[in-house]
């Protein structure tokens, strides 16, 4: 067994973020997607069944996984906000469904136009009907490190809402730092109240690298005790709205070939193939050219 696990977010968290006005193919994403599993990425969160409109890069989610070769052993994942999107996921091919919350009140008004507690509602009815249906269920906890305001987040809310996730039967929670600014020493005092309350066995880390600072939170996620890391191939992604970013427009979510590169080199163990990592990062680096999208931020691409 590798020492840690990724959960690859690119095709779902990266490509949504490319522009509009060029949507990626469907046959270009199944190469992505076949790419990343044949490396050893045991974890690919491919699809988003949310709006069309306002997220159009994955509006052909529905019939993606009917045009994969699925590879055993992978959890093909997808977003789903509300029953009336779930209703959508069935049948799609998909194995997992994540949902989301967040721990700002006024990230989850401008995200979803929904109180914390509506969000949650909403999160628990997919969440039970998953669980009867026999699919995977992991969450997302955005604004997990910092709110949008630029202020620390609360430490209670956030270990509530862990807690809370976990009781709904979730595999995995991942904490977001939404905004990607938080810091080594914030990111340590919040997996610290975190594993007070809850542990950290079924907990991740999801950092967007808006100030460069997700590799330096990954490790001492690690050295914290966590083993559970989203990460985005080429590093495309980030903060889903520039508002929020205060100053780069993101920057990035953690590049998955540098996060593997890093473990390995210290004796770290990923089960991830880096020869096939970074031939899958040339796809990405395609994609992203066909779109018209600023280059990816892997520093191993350029």
């Amino acid at each position: 067994m590798p020492d840690v696990r990724i959960c690859e977010m690119g095709p779902r968290d990266g490509l949504q973020s490319l522009p509009k006005d060029r949507l990626v193919p469907t046959e270009a994403k199944v190469a992505l997607i076949e790419a990343l599993a044949a490396c050893g990425l045991d974890f690919i969160e491919a699809g988003s069944f949310v709006s069309r409109r306002a997220v159009p890069q994955l509006a052909d989610s529905d019939e993606l996984l009917d045009k994969l070769q699925k590879r055993a052993g992978v959890d093909y994942a997808a977003l789903v906000p509300n029953m009336k999107n779930y209703a959508r996921f069935q049948g799609s091919g998909f194995t997992t469904v994540a949902i989301f919350v967040s721990a700002s009140e006024a990230y989850s008004q401008f995200n979803t136009r929904q109180s914390i507690e509506e969000s949650m509602a909403a999160a628990g009815e997919v969440a039970a009907a998953a669980r009867t249906d026999g699919y995977g269920l992991r969450a997302h906890l955005s604004a997990a490190f910092q709110d949008i305001d630029g202020g620390d987040s609360d430490l209670k809310i956030v270990v509530d809402l862990a807690r809370r996730l976990l009781e709904l039967g979730c595999d995995h929670v991942a904490l977001a730092d939404t905004k990607g600014t938080t810091d080594p020493r914030r990111t340590r005092a919040v997996l610290e109240a975190v594993d007070r309350g809850v542990g950290l066995e079924r907990m991740t880390v999801h950092f967007h690298d808006s100030y460069g600072m997700g590799l330096a939170n990954s490790l001492v996620s690690y050295e914290c005790g966590l083993r559970l890391f989203d990460t985005s191939i080429g590093g495309i992604g980030g903060t889903p709205f520039k508002a929020l970013a205060n100053g780069p427009g993101g920057g990035g979510n953690v590049t998955t070939e540098e996060l593997v590169y890093m473990f390995e080199r210290m004796g770290v163990s990923t089960g991830v193939d880096f020869d096939g990592l970074l031939q899958a990062a040339e796809i990405v680096k395609e994609i992203v050219a066909e779109t018209g999208g600023p280059p990816p931020p892997s520093k191993m691409l350029r």
